[in-house]
């Protein structure tokens, strides 16, 4: 029965994802939006670039403005040179989105600190900001919608 109830469940959240995916898509004409992610894996960020590159498509015009996307914990790694291989299909997608202006890719750099990372090892296209969970309460501040 636990069986069931887990299923049930998966299949509720994956349906009000894929609701939640087209109500923004529809309504994100307006912007701008920030990307918060909850999980932060690697995973969790291509599944928000996929989204993200789906919306983009569904559109016209290229956005005036990006998505935000703060990147605060594990899935910053991705960017990290030594990481490239292994998620080099994730950063290219990435820097594919922020030349079209889909996404803005900043790092945190107390995540940077903590994780011996320098500013040389992650791509030109990604900026960084001083403290990750403020830059996005500052966004939100500011009127950013949740993409």
């Amino acid at each position: 029965m636990a069986r069931r109830s887990l299923s049930s469940f998966s299949l509720n959240t994956i349906l009000a994802l894929f609701i939640g995916l087209f109500s923004s898509m529809a309504a994100a004409q307006e912007g701008p939006f920030i990307a918060q992610l909850h999980a932060h894996t690697p995973e969790e960020l291509q599944a928000l670039l996929n989204r993200a590159e789906a919306w983009s498509n569904s559109t016209k015009t290229y956005p005036d403005h990006p998505i935000s996307v703060i990147l605060h914990g594990s899935e910053a790694s991705a960017f990290v040179k030594a990481n490239y291989q292994k998620y080099q299909s994730l950063v290219d997608q990435a820097a594919k989105l922020d030349a079209f202006n889909v996404v803005d890719i900043k790092i945190c750099e107390r995540w940077m600190g903590a994780n011996m990372v320098n500013r040389n090892q992650l791509p030109a296209f990604v900026e960084t900001v001083p403290y990750g969970i403020e830059e996005e309460r500052k966004l939100i501040k500011a009127g950013f919608q949740s993409f």
